[in-house]
């Protein structure tokens, strides 16, 4: 058709043609990504809120390893300001990242991490954004500012309502989540939008999760078992930096000599653990839940790792069983973490064995 068209229309029709194509060729995949942890989130003295440490040079790293989007874990409570509207000065950042990652042709998921109400963490617990309604409806203020703000963006940004829920009772999640997704609807009616289960977006609860019938809401699940491998001497857990070595796959050696004695690390001694027994299966049940109760939505693991006191080998091998879970089961993901704790990229600045086996190809 295009060939009996006149040249002037013809080269424009060309044009338009092309454009299309590079644009469906760029188009955020959200399949494979990795989590900007520490930086617009615990932050620390050591490394203060939107730290230098992170800049454009790293989203091209992340770009050229392989990555198609990046996740931000945000702190909602330090974008509020005490009148309760958005402190333009610390989101930032954040639409830094966002342009940056838009060069890339990377996808972004703006993760709230923390909310007014909402901590996952022991020593700071708070859950009190599921039963206050005043301060609910707060925070669905907050979130419609900022999804006004982004309103704008096209399909390569992802909404993530809350970040690990604690909730005292799973059901108390879905009031929730239906307020926030109402907020969020009013300026962005078609905009991916992830939804996760109660007690640190765990497997298990997803089963209580309610569902919208939105057809842009996703589903997001985090996954760090088996745990003793994992976090193996990670202070925030309580284990010691002497405990011996665990190895995936492997047999969970001895070690009441090395924590407190109702550490829950020391119901796994002994424990064999097998890919099939410790990966697999959750990750079976899921989709065949997945089937029945959500079909054709996306179940996007946007967490899971292992921490870098774990050897080398182990490391790569577990990555190398929940990348295969994952595109057995159809699922998408993103990796904890970029440089933190359980990192793809070295110090050295050179990919760590965690991310080699998650079989990326490099740009």
């Amino acid at each position: 058709m295009i060939s009996k068209l006149p040249l002037p229309l013809k080269i424009l029709a060309l044009c338009v043609v092309a454009t299309v194509v590079s644009g469906f060729a760029n188009a955020a995949t959200f399949r494979k990504g990795v989590n900007l942890s520490h930086w617009l989130s615990q932050f620390s003295e050591s490394r203060p809120y939107a730290a230098g440490w992170f800049t454009e040079k790293d989203i091209v790293w992340i770009a050229e390893h392989g990555y198609d989007h990046v996740r931000v874990p945000i702190d909602g409570r330090v974008w509020i300001k005490k009148d309760g509207t958005l402190d333009l000065e610390k989101v930032k950042p954040f639409d830094d990242v966002l342009g940056w990652a838009r060069k890339q042709g990377l996808g972004v998921v703006l993760d709230m991490h923390f909310l007014p109400g909402a901590d996952f963490n022991n020593d700071s617990r708070d859950t009190r954004v599921f039963t206050d309604a005043a301060l609910q409806a707060k925070v669905a203020d907050f979130w419609r500012q900022v999804a006004k703000r982004y309103a704008k963006e096209g399909d390569d940004l992802r909404f993530e309502i809350l970040n690990e829920p604690v909730a005292d009772e799973n059901k108390q999640l879905n009031p929730f989540n239906a307020a926030m997704l109402a907020a969020i609807r009013e300026s962005n009616p078609t905009r991916v939008v992830y939804l996760t289960s109660n007690k640190w977006s765990k497997f298990e609860t997803v089963v209580d999760l309610e569902i919208p019938a939105d057809p842009n809401v996703a589903i997001t699940l985090h996954f760090y078992e088996p745990f003793v491998f994992t976090h193996q001497r990670a202070s925030w857990v309580g284990a010691s930096k002497d405990m011996p070595m665990i190895a995936f796959p492997g047999k969970v050696p001895e070690l009441k000599q090395h924590l407190p004695a109702d550490h829950f690390f020391l119901k796994r001694v002994g424990d064999t653990l097998k890919v099939e027994d410790e990966i697999d299966a959750p990750f079976a049940k899921v989709a065949a839940w997945a089937k029945k109760n959500a079909p054709g939505r996306e179940i996007y693991i946007g967490e899971f790792g292992a921490i870098v006191f774990a050897d080398d080998a182990s490391r790569k091998a577990y990555a190398e069983a929940i990348n295969a879970a994952c595109e057995r089961n159809g699922f998408t993901w993103a990796v904890w973490d970029y440089a933190g704790g359980f990192a793809v990229r070295g110090k050295d600045g050179k990919p760590t064995a965690f991310h080699e086996g998650l079989g990326l190809k490099k740009k």
